[in-house]
C-alpha cells in the first residue's frame, strides 16, 4: 500500500465507504468518482491529479501539504500558481503554450526518454572482422536502378 493511502485510510478510520467518499466530496463541488475513491483507498492508484488531491483534502480533513508529502509531491506550496502581472500582457495562444510548459514539466519522465549519455553522438567503429582494413562498400541506389531506356521500355544496351 502506499504512502498515501496509508494516510487516507488513517484519517477516514473506515467510517465512510468509497461512495460516501465520493457523494460527499460532489456534494462538495468535486468531482471524484466513487471507484477513483475506491483505488485511492486500497493503494491501487497512479500519481494523483490535484483535484484529486483537493477533494480528498476537504472529505478527510487532511492538509494539502500532508496529502501532497504522501503522495512524494511537492509540500512547502499549496497555493495555485499565479504568474507575474506582466503576463496580462500575453495573448492567448503565449498563455496556452505556457500552460503546455507547465503541464510538460509536471510530467512524470517516461521509461523510453533517452538518459542523456544515449544522447552523444557515437563514433562509428570499422567491423572487427576486417582487421581494421575499410570494409567493401555496397551498392548504391542508383547502382542498382536500371537505366534510363530499360525503365522506358526500350531495349536495354547490351552490357560490355
Amino acid at each position: 500500500m502506499s504512502a498515501l493511502s496509508e494516510l487516507l485510510n488513517e484519517a477516514n478510520a473506515g467510517r465512510l465507504s468509497a461512495r460516501s467518499l465520493a457523494r460527499t466530496a460532489q456534494a462538495a463541488g468535486f468531482s471524484l468518482n466513487h471507484d477513483t475513491a475506491a483505488r485511492y483507498l486500497r493503494g491501487d492508484h497512479g500519481r494523483p491529479d490535484e483535484n484529486t488531491l483537493l477533494a480528498l483534502s476537504k472529505v478527510l480533513r487532511i492538509p494539502m501539504s500532508r496529502l501532497r508529502a504522501a503522495a512524494s509531491l511537492p509540500a512547502d506550496e499549496t497555493e495555485p500558481y499565479r504568474p507575474p502581472s506582466e503576463s496580462s500582457r500575453l495573448s492567448r495562444r503565449q498563455r496556452r503554450a505556457i500552460d503546455e510548459i507547465i503541464r510538460a514539466m509536471l510530467e512524470q519522465p517516461s521509461v523510453s526518454t533517452p538518459r542523456p549519455d544515449e544522447l552523444a553522438p557515437r563514433r562509428s567503429r570499422r567491423p572487427a572482422s576486417t582487421g581494421g582494413k575499410p570494409a567493401k562498400s555496397l551498392p548504391t541506389k542508383a547502382a542498382a536502378r536500371p537505366t534510363r531506356a530499360a525503365r522506358r521500355g526500350s531495349a536495354e544496351p547490351p552490357r560490355g
